[in-house]
Formats: C-alpha cells, structure tokens, sequence
C-alpha cells in the first residue's frame, strides 16, 4: 500500500514538473514570436503614430525604448523564472512544497 502511495506521489511529480516545463516552452515560444513581431512591425507602428499627427518627440522616443527594453525585460524574467524551475531549488521551497503537498493530499 505505502509503495503505491509513493508512486503515486512520484507521479504527481513528475507531472508537475513536465506541466511546469510545457508551460515555460510556449511561454518562450511565444516570447520569440511577440518580440520579433515588435521588431519587426517597429518602424510602422512609429509611422502610424506620425502619421495620425503625433510630433510629440519625447513620446517617439518613449515608444522607440519601449519597443527595445520590452523584450529585455521579459527575457530577463523568463531567465528568473527558467533558473528557479531547472536550477534553484532550495532546501527551504523543497520543504515548503512537501509541506504543501502533505496538507492538500490529507484533504
């Protein structure tokens, strides 16, 4: 009986983990596809601005660093959230998260 519970356990795992991985791929994929849309739709979106009469070039400017610090930002947070996921895992989260795990499975 204690066999299968932890292989059940194991299971749960497992799954979490390779849910969590899908997850963070398409999060990626989709990091990839937004950014290179952004760069590549840059100039036009600047020129549709222009074009419908903003000549405010504090705002251009704005949006000319938003177009680059954007996918930066992102990229740095989707490296924050990989390195936690595949590579930091403290002794403290591993308690905390067998704690948790242990509470909802009593339930």
């Amino acid at each position: 009986m204690d066999k299968d519970k932890g292989d059940i356990e194991k299971y749960i795992r497992a799954k979490k983990r390779v849910d969590n991985l899908k997850n963070f791929y398409a999060h990626i994929v989709i990091y990839v596809i937004m950014s290179l849309l952004l760069f590549l739709f840059k100039g036009r979106i600047i020129d549709f601005f222009v074009g419908k009469g903003v000549r405010d070039e504090g705002f251009l400017t704005w949006m000319d660093w938003n177009f680059v610090f954007i996918p930066i930002i992102w990229g740095v947070v989707l490296l924050v959230i990989g390195i936690y996921h595949f590579r930091f895992k403290s002794g403290f989260i591993k308690k905390w998260e067998a704690r948790q795990l242990r509470k909802y499975m009593e339930e």
